[in-house]
């Protein structure tokens, strides 16, 4: 991406190493026009990928009816961490009570 400074005299600058220079009009070639069809290709793919970290937006490649996939699956994990972190803590609570008291 460049930045025109001044349309009139073909000067651009890229604002990445600001560096001012003439303008140049180049049309696409061959080569180039597929190189930017790949890179659409993998924009896409990025940008899917960007949507799958986020529990509310939609996938780009699943079906129908899975909007809401990513909620659902946090949910029954949660849960099952929850009971195994209630299992552990009971018989941690279990033994400190049997040592403490001296058995059942």
């Amino acid at each position: 991406m460049k930045i025109r400074i001044a349309p009139e005299t073909e000067l651009v600058m890229d604002p990445l190493t600001s560096v001012i220079s003439k303008e140049k009009n180049i049309a696409p070639n061959r080569s180039m026009i597929s190189l930017i069809k790949k890179l659409d290709e993998t924009e896409h793919i990025i940008d899917g990928l960007m949507d799958s970290l986020s529990s509310g937006k939609t996938l780009q490649n699943s079906w129908r009816g899975r909007e809401k996939t990513s909620v659902g699956a946090g949910a029954v994990t949660n849960f099952f961490y929850g009971l195994i972190a209630g299992l552990v803590l009971s018989g941690a609570a279990l033994l400190l009570l049997s040592v403490l008291y001296g058995g059942f």
